[in-house]
């Protein structure tokens, strides 16, 4: 074929093209997923779940052997290691521990949340050195379907009959799930934080 044909037939197959891939379908967009945080949190608690330390049934039966078995576990004399996994197995995951303290200069938080596994470490250091044993003293609960709210005013001693060291309140929300009772949060403060004696009823005025 001569040449000028070719150039020919060459221009023309170039022009051809981009009518050619105009008239192609183009190919699907992928679909774009949603942000869903409420479903990502619902899968890393199940999740979780299965992680958890069993519980001693007796522990987790009702409000009140939960909180019995949350001072419980965390008093005993100096040097006694504590059972930091029944400690642990009375949490809901994702639970905090929240002290309340109010600074002096007013700069600082008044609410340090940190988690159970956080308190085990702390305390461990704390409880090889010291004895420490808190005694719940009075209760107040409120509630509605499988939610509860309790005030549980407390005193801590570091000998089982020694003097008080202090007194304060334990704010815990408890949550039922059909088979057992969990600890979702605690928050707490004492009479030298809030600078004034823990009074016999809790309501505000």
């Amino acid at each position: 074929m001569p040449r000028p044909l070719v150039a020919a037939a060459c221009a023309a197959a170039l022009l051809a093209a981009p009518s050619a891939l105009a008239q192609a379908p183009a190919s699907p967009k992928p679909p774009v997923s949603t942000p869903n945080p409420m479903k990502d949190a619902a899968e890393r608690t199940r999740s979780a779940l299965q992680l958890a330390p069993a519980p001693r049934p007796e522990d987790v039966r009702s409000i009140d052997s939960l909180i019995a078995a949350l001072y419980d576990v965390i008093s005993g004399p100096a040097g006694q290691t504590r059972d930091w996994q029944r400690f642990r197995a009375l949490f809901h995951p994702g639970a905090q521990m929240i002290p309340i303290r109010r600074s002096k200069d007013g700069k600082g938080p008044a609410a340090t949340p940190f988690t159970p596994d956080d308190y085990a470490t702390s305390a461990a250091v704390a409880f090889d050195k010291r004895g420490f044993f808190e005694k719940e003293t009075r209760r107040q609960t409120s509630g509605y379907g499988d939610m509860v709210q309790v005030l549980s005013a407390y005193e801590t001693r570091e000998t089982t009959d020694g003097p008080v060291m202090t007194t304060g309140v334990n704010s815990l929300q408890l949550v039922f799930d059909g088979r057992r009772w969990w600890i979702l949060n605690i928050a707490w403060t004492d009479d030298k934080a809030a600078a004034v004696p823990v009074p016999k009823d809790f309501t505000r005025k």
